[in-house]
């Protein structure tokens, strides 16, 4: 059963930043365009936890159903996700004891994958935004609503994957 966790958890993250997200952001829509990427978070954190593969098989399912439901182009998300998870679980085994380091990790995959969106649209002409506009508006709002997100996710998830190897060892016995 706790091999379906990370299943579970990953479909409400998806679903909370679909549905009720949209409208936790809904004031601050004047200023700044504030874009939730828990989902994304979510497996950079699995990546560095758990492991690259993990990442990668739930990076491409999610990646799909994210082009499937939010995009008219199938392949944006899917490899956009795939991608980042690959590029930011490199090296997980050596930092899975720092706090800082993930959380900086994450940062950076929110404003990698941020940025691969944004030169895809715009190289496909389906953005009218500058890239002036899009750093001041979007971009730091973003990657800040993402970093308190994994703030508060780190410490449950870290818990959460310790408890499904844990269980995995015990199934191997």
């Amino acid at each position: 059963m706790s091999r379906y966790y990370l299943s579970i958890l990953l479909f409400f993250v998806f679903i909370f930043e679909g549905t009720i997200f949209q409208y936790v952001t809904y004031s601050a829509e004047g200023l700044y365009i504030v874009v939730g990427r828990f989902v994304l978070v979510t497996l950079v954190l699995l990546g560095i936890y758990l492991g690259r593969s993990s990442s990668m098989f739930y990076a491409l399912i999610f990646g799909l159903l994210y082009d499937v439901i939010y995009t008219n182009m199938l392949g944006v998300y899917l490899f956009g996700f795939g991608l980042t998870c690959y590029l930011f679980s490199l090296a997980y085994k050596r930092i899975q004891d720092s706090v800082v380091i993930p959380l900086m990790l994450v940062a950076s995959a929110v404003l990698f994958f941020e940025f691969y969106q944004f030169g895809l649209f715009k190289l496909l002409d389906v953005t009218q935004m500058s890239l002036g506009e899009f750093l001041e508006v979007r971009l730091w709002a973003t990657v800040v609503a993402n970093l308190c997100f994994a703030i508060l996710l780190y410490y449950p998830l870290k818990k959460l994957i310790a408890y499904i190897v844990a269980q995995s060892k015990l199934r191997e016995r």
